[in-house]
Parts: C-alpha cells; sequence; structure tokens
C-alpha cells in the first residue's frame, strides 16, 4: 500500500510539471491555430538562459524569473519578425514546416553558442529527498510541482478574471467575432505566443537541474507536452491540465508495476484509446472557423 500511495505522489508530481509545458502549448494553438514545434526550443532557451545567470553570479531563485523574461524578450522578436508574418491565418500545415525549422535554428544557434555538451544547472535544492509521513520527495521535484501549480492557477484566474485573459478566451473561440467585436486581434495572439513561450521557458529552467542544460533537452519534452494535449483536446488549458496528470499517474503507475522500457509508448496508446471514444480528446470541443 505505501508503494501505491508513493508512485501516486510521484505521478501527480510528475504530472504538475508536464502540466506547464502543455498549457504553453494549448495557449499557442488555442489562441494563434499554430503547431508550435519550436516549443521545445523555447523550453531549452529557459535552461541556459538560467545557466547562463547563474555564470553571471545570481541564484538560482534569482535567475528563474529574469530567465522567463528573457525567453520571452526572444519569443517576442520571433512573434514580430516570423510567426506574425508567416503563420497567422495560414493553418496547421504551414506551421509545423516552420515551426520545426524554427526549433532547428534555435538549437544549432545554441551550439554555436555555447556548445553541444550538457551542462550542470545547480539548484539549492540539489538531490535532498523530503520524507512527508513517512513518503520521500524529491525536493527539486516538489519545487517545480508547487511552481506549476502556483503558476496555472494564477494563470487560470487572470484568463478568468481580467480583461486581457477574457479577450484570450474570445480569440480563441472565435477570432473573427473577437475582431468585430473591438478586440485587437493582433495584439492578443502576440501576448498569446509570449505567454506560450514563456511557460516553456519557465518549464525549462525548473527541469534543468534534474536533466541539466543541453541544446536538444526539449525534444523529449515537447513530444510528451504533444500527448498530453492531444489527450486534454486541443486548445483547452483545463484539458492540457487534466492529460498532464493522466499522463503524468499513467506513466508513474506503469513504470512501478509493468516496465520502464514501455512507458514512452504508454501516453500514446492512452492517446489512441481517448481518440477512439472522444474524437476531441478528454476536454476538447468541435473545431470552429477561428479566422
Amino acid at each position: 500500500m505505501d508503494l501505491f500511495i508513493q508512485t501516486i505522489i510521484n505521478g501527480l508530481i510528475l504530472g504538475s510539471g508536464y502540466a506547464l509545458v502543455a498549457v504553453g502549448l494549448t495557449v499557442i494553438f488555442g489562441t494563434l491555430h499554430i503547431v508550435n514545434f519550436a516549443h521545445g526550443a523555447f523550453f531549452a532557451l529557459g535552461a541556459y538562459a538560467v545557466l547562463l545567470l547563474q555564470y553571471a553570479g545570481l541564484p538560482y531563485l534569482m535567475a528563474i524569473p529574469l530567465a522567463v523574461m528573457i525567453v520571452a524578450a526572444i519569443g517576442f522578436l520571433v512573434e514580430v519578425t516570423i510567426v506574425r508574418r508567416a503563420l497567422y491565418d495560414r493553418g496547421e500545415h504551414g506551421s509545423i514546416i516552420i515551426t520545426f525549422a524554427l526549433s532547428q535554428a534555435i538549437v544549432a544557434a545554441i551550439i554555436l553558442i555555447v556548445g553541444p555538451d550538457p551542462l550542470p544547472v545547480r539548484s539549492p535544492f540539489g538531490q535532498t529527498a523530503i520524507s512527508v509521513f513517512g513518503f520521500f520527495l524529491s525536493a527539486q521535484r516538489l519545487f517545480i510541482a508547487v511552481t506549476s501549480i502556483v503558476v496555472l492557477a494564477a494563470f487560470a484566474m487572470w484568463l478568468r478574471r481580467s480583461v486581457k485573459g477574457q479577450q484570450i478566451l474570445a480569440v480563441s473561440q472565435n477570432a473573427r467575432g473577437a475582431l468585430y467585436s473591438g478586440i485587437n486581434v493582433p495584439l492578443i495572439r502576440g501576448l498569446s505566443f509570449l505567454l506560450g513561450v514563456a511557460a516553456a521557458g519557465l518549464a525549462g529552467g525548473l527541469m534543468a537541474p534534474l536533466i541539466s542544460a543541453f541544446p536538444t533537452m526539449g525534444d523529449a519534452n515537447v513530444i510528451v507536452a504533444f500527448t498530453v494535449v492531444i489527450l486534454g483536446g486541443l486548445g483547452s488549458i483545463g484539458g492540457a491540465m487534466l492529460g498532464a496528470l493522466v499522463i503524468g499517474l499513467a506513466n508513474s503507475l506503469f513504470e512501478t508495476y509493468v516496465s520502464v522500457s514501455w512507458t514512452p509508448a504508454l501516453g500514446w496508446i492512452l492517446v489512441i484509446l481517448v481518440l477512439l471514444f472522444w474524437p476531441q480528446g478528454l476536454m476538447g470541443r468541435a473545431q470552429i472557423n477561428r479566422h
């Protein structure tokens, strides 16, 4: 019984980390209708931003918010120069090609500037394990889970209660209707892209102490994020959160009671099963004309 409870706790902590990446991805898809294959590259940029800030003498906890701002600034330049000019209202197929190319360009730039070797990122939590009621939790993973929960809760509240948040929801539901109602759709699309890549950068900075910083570190995470987003329902923020918890719990249970080697396939098996019975995902809605 203790093993089962420990496995559930590990799964929930793992799922909360997935949620941060997946919500950023689904905000971009839901509002811009763009399949952002560069999301993993922004994840890596977040980790490298934390690393470079540490080289400059900043402690890890101070480097995290500054790294998010750096990634958001890079995202702003990308949105203005590439996304806004080439991707809006072009559909998913064009976005797949361009964002994949953008991802490769960012990874190549990281290799040219920093090098291809993994670099350790220091954290005050280190490899410390915390015992809570007899169950052991990694201090860094617990920090990731708490940060993710706080950030996602604040983001959900902001979406529901702020004007800009309501406008993001309106544009995600019907961009043309939002435009006719007086909403500055290009501004909201740009803001959504910044929020999405900032979430990826934050996730990268949080995960870096566990896996080190290396140029392609975002690849595996963005694959998991796409699994989560498809499972929860494309464009559904609530679905991304639910899908992240489902994947986290399923992976944790599967690794403990079945096999670690088969775990990567589990997410896609769950996606297939869910889409057979719920074609829009667990919390997705039928697509409407967004353009």
